[in-house]
């Protein structure tokens, strides 16, 4: 049986889709053949790449990636989307959709059921599970699969290939001689039995990734699987409801057996760099945590970056995991303004606890970013420079910015809607990119005034406050304003970061460097 996934990826994400991977392996293991198109080196449209975006935002200084090939070729993507599937010649074409590629992927099962009626056709992710009787309608889905589809998908193939029926496999929704058989979810899975993902169905290129300065072999890594939290933003807390009775959502894989998952990467892709992308890194678990520091410093000894939510974090765990290999650590800071977090994102802590952990990395030496969001429901331009200053507060190498967008599954889609925040039937809406613009419409700040604070968020956050007349001068139209930002606020920005802006992790002991 053959398999091929399709990636509608046109924002040259170069970050492997894990879930695809994962269940590429399965597939493997049961005998199956599997192929992937993947449109991410490939010109689809105007869009600038994510990266491309963070370096124009001043969020991060990468190096030129054109030398490492991360650039799209030229060429219709319809095409070359042909050209696979003429010569692969598989029998089902399946992909995750998440919202920004949900509509982008029905143009190529569009395309696809035009050319091939005869391909089956299977659509998973969270798009599907959060919306499965919108999707399922589309003509060109033959099956949708709801939450983890691992075991499914190959149960399907398995069906298809030995012509047995494959409308009663849970997990799945399949359309047949005009009816719809729902099938309930199955339990969680435990993942000590999901196999290691298989990313060498991705070009190579995906493993080369920009950070502090540098592009590193680095390989996006999950140990877990779920959350702990209920943040209205998130998907996790509509997750935690559907899998409701069929077990424990948030779940740790055996220590030992992720280990031997890193050992193996390390050597098959010649990794330099691991990117942890929990969204719960288990910091707080003090006996699996101790164990698998000990493990990763005498087995893996690569460098890596964690992600971490303020109220979990302590000392003495922390410098456990730096010790272990840890450079880098990412942090949901998100909002300044406490009334925000808590009202509407649904996260509960202390501005002091933020600030807590950055002093940590600074402690520890090691490179730290927050993560943030504007353009909220409720949200003031004072709640903006609230969090400008919270950042300033706790003063990370880097802040990450992106505009917040009601992304299906997340309890704030909603209130938006209810609102008149946002119109779920614009199409574009979903498609834009969260570190472009705001989908939403507010009635306590524009749009515009949100891009200006966007592209300025880096200069209030970096630069002394002797600075910030001239930033918002350079927020207005006409050439002054251009020039202020040209050529002084931007070479003074610089300058303030100069000894933050580069590091090398080509040795555990992370240093700056004034490249």
């Amino acid at each position: 049986m053959k398999i091929l996934f399709l990636y509608p990826n046109k924002e040259m994400v170069t970050r492997a889709p894990l879930g695809l991977a994962y269940m590429a392996s399965h597939l493997k293991k049961a005998g199956h053949e599997v192929q992937l198109f993947d449109t991410t080196f490939i010109k689809c449209g105007d869009t600038e790449g994510e990266e491309a975006l963070r370096a124009n935002s001043l969020q991060v200084v990468n190096p030129d990636l054109t030398k490492y090939g991360l650039i799209g070729k030229e060429a219709n993507v319809f095409l070359e989307f042909e050209k696979m599937i003429q010569s692969f010649n598989p029998d089902i074409v399946g992909m995750t959709a998440v919202d920004p590629n949900y509509e982008f992927g029905l143009e190529f099962l569009n395309f696809l059921k035009k050319n091939h009626p005869n391909i089956k056709t299977i659509m998973g992710g969270p798009v599907p599970t959060f919306i499965p009787d919108e999707v399922i309608a589309n003509d060109c889905v033959d099956m949708i699969c709801l939450g983890e589809g691992e075991e499914a998908i190959v149960e399907l193939a398995d069906a298809i290939q030995a012509g047995k029926d494959f409308i009663d496999i849970k997990n799945l929704w399949v359309k047949k001689e005009g009816k719809i058989y729902k099938n309930f979810l199955r339990p969680l899975q435990n993942l000590d039995n999901v196999l290691a993902p298989d990313t060498s169905i991705f070009d190579d290129r995906h493993l080369l990734r920009p950070l502090g300065g540098k592009v590193y072999r680095m390989a996006t890594i999950i140990w877990t699987r779920g959350c702990l939290f209920h943040c209205k933003y998130c998907a996790n807390s509509n997750y935690i409801k559907r899998y409701e009775g069929l077990g424990r959502f948030y779940r740790i894989k055996d220590t030992k057996l992720l280990i031997k998952e890193l050992v193996d990467a390390k050597q098959k892709y010649n990794l330099e760099f691991l990117f942890f992308v929990d969204d719960i890194f288990p910091l707080h678990v003090p006996e699996i945590l101790d164990e698998f520091c000990r493990l990763y410093k005498e087995q893996v000894d690569l460098p890596f970056s964690i992600n971490l939510q303020p109220t979990l974090v302590t000392e003495e765990a922390l410098k456990k995991v730096i010790d272990a290999g840890c450079v880098n650590i990412c942090v949901g800071l998100e909002s300044g303004s406490p009334e925000i977090r808590k009202n509407v994102l649904g996260r509960i802590y202390e501005n002091e606890q933020v600030v807590k952990v950055f002093n940590l990395a600074h402690k520890y030496k090691i490179r730290s970013s927050s993560f943030n969001m504007i353009g909220l429901p409720s949200e003031t331009k004072e709640d903006i420079f609230k969090t400008i200053e919270l950042n300033r507060q706790a003063n990370p190498t880097s802040a990450t910015l992106t505009f917040f967008h009601p992304y299906r599954g997340c309890d704030l889609r909603e209130l938006c809607i209810k609102e008149g925040y946002f119109n779920p039937d614009k199409k574009e809406d979903h498609e834009s990119l969260y570190r472009e613009n705001s989908n939403l419409c507010l009635p306590q700040i524009s749009n515009e005034e949100l891009r200006k604070l966007f592209n300025s968020f880096q200069l209030y956050f970096k630069l002394p406050k002797e600075f910030w007349p001239l930033i918002e001068l350079s927020e207005k139209e006409g050439e002054f304003s251009k020039y202020l930002r040209e050529e002084i606020l931007k070479p003074a920005f610089k300058y303030v970061t100069r000894n933050e802006a580069v590091w090398d992790f080509s040795k555990k002991s992370s240093n700056c460097s004034n490249e």
